[in-house]
């Protein structure tokens, strides 16, 4: 467990006083501890994670591992879960807390119920739920009810995507209290030049990278694939119980020669495979965010996504990338044969994507999360805009001029 914090009146050398921020996460993740080490580095936060359990095994094996230098740390113990949540938040309540979800994990609803008693500042940041989750009519009553008694008395909400602010709206959270977020990565370390003189090849090479499995929608961008001109190609990176399957569909549709399955990649490989290809796929019937979607345009490669993919807010239609509706193979079918028809103009796609992706980065984020906590609290009066949207906003203006 963590050591109790002494209250601290230090100040940053901006000559306002630093953050003493808890972050309660449910497991160790390689993109949140980028943001974490960027907050770090900022010199305004006082930083303590605290995570609920360990990488699981299913993660394990689609290549996740432990990253967990360069900020401070500690877990829950499996046997004492609840009361070492208890414990910490009591010996801690001065601090400002960011809880990763409502429901999810027992002991941060719990440790959540204690804050809202003790008068603690807390903050949600959370995906929405997946819709498509089947709940019984009992649990979803008890879960509206207790995200309502949360939403009254958060500080703020760091919602990831307008799904997220479009569920905790409805739950009574306001508007003025929600300040956009996403997940992010820290800029990549082999950013690839743009070749932006460089004829554009015929042949365009796209990349799928995630989990095998029925809800990221490989088999609609299968479907898609078929029924488009012979240059466009695609590599699969990930693993999952649907490979099987989705190998048969290649064969069922003829692709054997355009699709290529990789497996799982260290995610240095992947990155590196992301950066060589034309075109990154999120074909996705739900996802709370999409963070290849991240990396991608951190690179400069423009990405097709579904619009059931919270990552779709960083896309803008044509300037960027292309939003698909989700589950309509003919709709990405349609992108497709944009990406192919742009010719030499995908090289200005590719600048906008990498735009973007650096207002994505984590070490741009980091500050804008310290400037949200700041308004939060009243510190400032000024409402921090997303780095993220102000590029869009930049970018379309520079597309209308």
């Amino acid at each position: 467990m963590l050591s109790p914090h002494r209250r601290s009146n230090s100040f940053t050398g901006l000559g306002r006083l630093l953050l003493r921020v808890t972050v309660w996460m449910n497991m160790p993740t390689f993109y949140q501890a980028d943001l974490f080490r960027a907050l770090v580095r900022t010199g305004e936060v006082d930083l303590q994670v605290v995570f609920a359990r360990g990488i699981t095994s299913d993660r394990r094996e689609i290549g996740w591992t432990d990253d967990l230098e360069g900020y401070s740390f500690a877990f829950l113990r499996r046997r004492t879960t609840l009361l070492d949540a208890i414990r910490l938040v009591r010996r801690q309540r001065d601090r400002i807390h960011i809880v990763n979800g409502l429901w999810a994990e027992p002991s941060f609803a719990v440790a959540l119920c204690v804050l809202a008693l003790q008068g603690s500042a807390y903050v949600i940041y959370s995906e929405a739920p997946n819709p498509d989750t089947e709940r019984s009519k009992v649990k979803r009553l008890i879960q509206t009810l207790v995200g309502r008694a949360f939403a009254l008395r958060a500080r703020g909400w760091l919602p990831i995507s307008r799904f997220a602010v479009e569920f905790y709206e409805s739950l009574g959270a306001r508007r003025e209290a929600m300040y956009p977020f996403g997940y992010f990565r820290a800029t990549p370390s082999h950013v690839v030049p743009l070749n932006a003189g460089a004829e554009h090849s015929p042949d365009i090479a796209a990349i799928f990278v995630g989990q095998l499995i029925e809800r990221k929608g490989l088999d609609v961008l299968l479907t898609a694939l078929a029924s488009t001109a012979s240059g466009i190609s695609l590599r699969v990176i990930g693993e999952g119980i649907m490979r099987p399957a989705f190998e048969r569909q290649v064969k069922a549709l003829g692709l054997e020669e355009r699709v290529v399955f990789e497996g799982v990649l260290p995610a240095a490989a992947i990155s590196e495979r992301i950066a060589r290809a034309d075109v990154l796929i999120l074909p996705s019937r739900w996802d709370g965010w999409g963070l290849v979607v991240n990396e991608a345009l951190a690179v400069g490669v423009p990405v097709i996504v579904s619009d059931r993919c919270g990552a779709a807010d960083v896309i803008h239609q044509g300037m960027n990338g292309f939003v698909f509706r989700s589950n309509q193979a003919d709709d990405l079918r349609h992108f497709l044969h944009r990406v192919a028809e742009l010719g030499n103009a995908w090289s200005d796609v590719s600048a906008a994507a990498r735009r973007v992706g650096e207002a994505l980065a984590a070490e741009t984020v980091a500050p804008y999360l310290v400037a949200c906590l700041r308004h939060m609290s009243g510190e400032s009066s000024e409402r921090p805009l997303a780095p993220w949207i102000t590029a869009l906003t930049r970018a379309n203006a520079r597309e209308s001029a």
